[in-house]
């Protein structure tokens, strides 16, 4: 979630490219890392897209003194996806495991 003024604007970061699902920033203030969440499999596609992100990040909020690096999270990669990120150094993939029970009574 994201302010404005101290007010509670919205969830996603909006940018010129779409809205970013978590753009964070490191403690010591030297990497702004964009965030791109997927549901289920997902593919190359969704590298073409935090790139567009990491870009608006890159020009238009970094200083010229900060790292911007990208992290996809998703259920699974498929090998379009492997294959992609082989050549990206600044995008990492991780999954994510979802455990879920179900108890009857109180």
């Amino acid at each position: 979630m994201y302010e404005d003024n101290g007010d509670l604007v919205g969830q996603q970061y909006p940018s010129d490219t779409g809205p970013i699902d978590i753009l964070a920033i490191s403690k010591d203030k030297k990497t702004i890392l964009v965030i791109e969440l997927k549901k289920g499999r997902t593919s190359d596609v969704v590298v073409g897209q935090i790139q567009r992100y990491m870009g608006y990040v890159k020009e238009e909020l970094a200083e010229p003194n900060q790292a911007v690096k990208g992290m996809i999270i998703a259920l699974e990669a498929d090998t379009r996806l492997k294959r992609a990120l082989a050549v990206t150094s600044n995008i990492e993939f991780y999954r994510y495991k979802i455990d879920f029970k179900l108890y009857k009574g109180m």
